[in-house]
């Protein structure tokens, strides 16, 4: 009866091995620090799977690399940028108002040259031959109109009194007062006609191929623009014009 006795309480109770299993387990559990476990960042990367690219929660992540930002840096280099731009814009402005000035300046002297000194014109038509041909190159000087210096003989640039945007290249043949033969000099009765106050009469050199005075009549003073007296093209006339070949056309009493 012990024997059962024993065999049978040794049924009710739990074997060994489980009983020690459970107090192994538990002394663990009791063990096991409250804090994290502190790992290294390759762990902790090798443990997220996210190959550290960023930091998990509450984590720092691995230090940055290159020039850490200088307190006060951003603020002085924005400065810098700005006085900058500001000088770079008052240069450019001032080359702007230096370069309008002197294009003002140097287009007034062209202005009072051209319009009181003279300048090159090249002549066209057939008009003027045999003294000038179509496009020679002759200087024309502007002081003589100014100062009333145009003489009989003299050859002038005008504008054409039927049309004013063009200009016309004529000898100026009577002055105010002058007596102009206008008929042929072959024709049996002349006539004549005079030059009124503050006008002159031009014809050109070619009579046979001149439209001039004697269709539109004298034209006023104050249409001549300069007298050329030199020609600079062809080489082979370089130097002072000829003489008309009309003498006889300058006074016919």
């Amino acid at each position: 009866m012990g024997t059962l006795g024993t065999q049978a309480a040794g049924l009710s109770e739990p074997a060994p091995s489980s009983r020690l299993r459970a107090l192994v387990a538990n002394r663990i559990e009791h063990s096991l620090p409250s804090q994290p476990i502190a790992r290294s960042n390759a762990e902790k990367c090798a443990l997220r799977g996210d190959g550290g690219l960023l930091p998990g929660p509450g984590e720092e992540g691995p230090p940055e690399s290159g020039v850490k930002s200088i307190p006060g840096l951003s603020g002085a280099r924005g400065q810098w940028w700005q006085s900058l731009h500001r000088t770079m814009l008052r240069g450019v402005l001032g080359k702007t108002f230096r370069l309008v000035g002197y294009t003002i300046q140097y287009g007034c002297i062209a202005h009072c040259a051209f319009e009181y000194v003279g300048g090159v014109v090249m002549c066209s038509g057939p008009s003027m031959e045999p003294t000038i041909q179509n496009s020679d190159i002759v200087f024309a000087e502007n002081l003589s109109r100014h100062f009333y210096g145009i003489q009989r003989g003299d050859i002038v640039i005008a504008k054409s009194p039927s049309d004013p945007k063009s200009n016309i290249c004529k000898r100026v043949i009577g002055l105010e007062g002058d007596k102009i033969l206008t008929s042929s000099p072959s024709d049996f009765f002349k006539s004549h006609n005079y030059v009124p106050t503050g006008h002159v009469w031009l014809e050109g050199d070619n009579l046979q191929n001149s439209t001039d005075s004697r269709y539109y009549g004298p034209i006023p003073y104050g249409l001549i623009r300069g007298r050329i007296f030199f020609k600079i093209w062809p080489l082979s006339d370089f130097g002072f014009l000829r003489d008309s070949p009309n003498g006889h056309r300058f006074s016919d009493d």
